[in-house]
């Protein structure tokens, strides 16, 4: 669905992506910075000799505006090449790290997700499709403070059915000689509801480990973060085709080990198809005294 034929050959193009404007409100409510993005997006797929052989690149081009403005005006998100196959998917190029999606990145449809060790970088991976909803993933990931050779690795199982999925995944990060692993669970329900639980672990427990798995909260203000362990959990409730509510809670053992955490609540509402209204609210506590509220309204057009 979507597909056309790029006339002459046998390729198929679908064209999509977003249009989107964010309102970004600064942490205890001092202000705002606005952020506008057009994100263009190319699939190209054609039939080969060793399975489907896919192209899919994807463009942010944003204007980020105002105090407390953060992010960079352009970002290849993906550039990648897919093969296909019965028994699974070889992919190389430019996308978002396995180890933040193969468990389906966080808790679900936030702005200001929870800190899940996202990562936006260069992979060579091969998904394996072993049956009845059993999968699992290997790859080589590109450092982001490569040195040298250094490369990341990282391996995952997930298993997925009707009621929702479990998985776990692990990552080394040879150039600061650290890891990190995950575990997360979801159950989804026919009633509307859905919930998650995530669990993180990273090794070290300096506060300025560069370990690229340790997880963070609140990142402009770097108020919570992870030394060695966070624990997340969210819920969702459809309460009709056009609103839905979402709550999150995120806890990290920093700083200086006496905990933080951090909770969100929004409500998506889609007006009419393919254009979503969103207002979130999050407030982050570090443990030792710091606190602060911070949100955003965003408003998208998805074509």
């Amino acid at each position: 669905a979507g597909f056309f034929y790029i006339p002459g050959t046998e390729t198929c193009l679908k064209i999509g992506g977003y249009i989107r404007n964010d309102i970004n409100i600064n942490p205890g409510f001092s202000g705002y910075w606005n952020r506008a993005r057009f994100t263009p997006t190319f699939d190209a797929r054609s039939e080969t000799e060793w399975g489907t052989l896919r192209g899919y690149a994807e463009v942010e081009i944003s204007a980020n505006t105002g105090p407390g403005a953060a992010g960079a005006p352009l970002n290849l998100a993906h550039a990648f090449i897919e093969v296909q196959g019965a028994s699974g998917t070889f992919r190389i190029g430019r996308t978002h790290s396995p180890y933040s999606r193969f468990l389906g990145y966080g808790v679900g449809p936030f702005t200001n997700d929870i800190g899940y060790g996202f990562n936006n970088t260069s992979e060579v991976s091969y998904t394996f499709n072993g049956g009845n909803g059993f999968s699992g993933i290997i790859a080589l990931v590109e450092n982001p403070a490569r040195v040298g050779w250094g490369t990341n690795v990282e391996g995952g199982i997930n298993f997925a059915q009707g009621w929702g999925s479990i998985g776990a995944i692990v990552g080394y990060d040879p150039v600061n000689g650290e890891w990190g692993a995950k575990g997360v669970a979801r159950f989804r329900s026919g009633n509307g509801f859905s919930a998650s639980l995530h669990v993180f672990y990273a090794s070290a427990n300096l506060p300025a480990n560069p370990n690229t798995y340790r997880v963070a909260g609140f990142t402009p203000a770097a108020i919570a973060y992870q030394q060695n362990w966070s624990v997340a959990a969210g819920v969702g409730f459809q309460a009709s085709p056009k609103v839905a509510f979402n709550a999150y809670l995120q806890w990290f053992d920093a700083p200086l080990r006496n905990g933080a955490w951090s909770v969100a609540a929004n409500v998506a509402w889609t007006p009419v198809t393919n254009l979503l209204i969103r207002p979130e609210i999050r407030y982050t506590a570090n443990g030792v005294g710091a606190s602060a509220w911070d949100g955003v309204v965003r408003f998208q057009r998805s074509f």
